[in-house]
């Protein structure tokens, strides 16, 4: 079972799904596709109290600092770590080409299809690529490559290097 995270000691506050999903839906209302810029930034500028929130976890647990953990180890504490936050399950994964891989059937930022084309986790686009630049010590990118919210069965997001998820986003809208 995973141990619940104490969210008043760690700069953390719990809101809805639908308050997140109400906020999205009226920024896109309001600023169209610029909407997808804010909603990164925000998710960005607040990942740091998120990591320091999964480092805090893990001590609690008796594990070691998220960088001294085995790849194995570090997947599941991952999973377990926005598991018990709230997020949704998710099953993390690093590829042959070094880009990690998150993917979730029932991620919290994800929405019913709506057949929009601006539908999308951009908030956790920007947490995630904050959150795993603290990880590697360096800049990284997110890119979601499938969304719920966009009639998928999953979300999935791809973190990488801005330049190897660049040749990515190329190689596939080329296809």
């Amino acid at each position: 079972m995973t141990e619940p995270i104490d969210l008043s000691t760690n700069s953390l506050v719990a809101i809805s799904r639908e308050s997140l999903n109400a906020l999205r839906a009226a920024l896109f209302r309001d600023l169209g596709g610029t909407a997808a810029a804010y909603l990164q930034d925000a998710g960005y500028v607040g990942a740091g109290q998120i990591y320091e929130a999964f480092e805090r976890w893990l001590k609690a647990r008796g594990g070691p600092p998220a960088t001294d953990l085995t790849p194995e180890d570090f997947g599941r504490s991952v999973a377990d770590f926005f598991a018990a936050s709230g997020w949704g399950t998710l099953e993390f994964s690093v590829g042959e080409n070094g880009v990690a891989a998150i993917e979730s059937t029932d991620w919290a930022e994800s929405v019913s299809a709506d057949g929009s084309e601006l539908s999308g986790c951009y908030f956790t686009t920007g947490v995630l690529a904050d959150f795993f630049g603290r990880i590697a010590d360096a800049p990284v990118s997110v890119m979601e490559a499938e969304c719920r919210s966009m009639g998928g069965p999953r979300c999935k997001f791809l973190i990488g290097t801005p330049e190897r998820l660049q040749q990515i986003y190329d190689e596939t809208a080329n296809q």
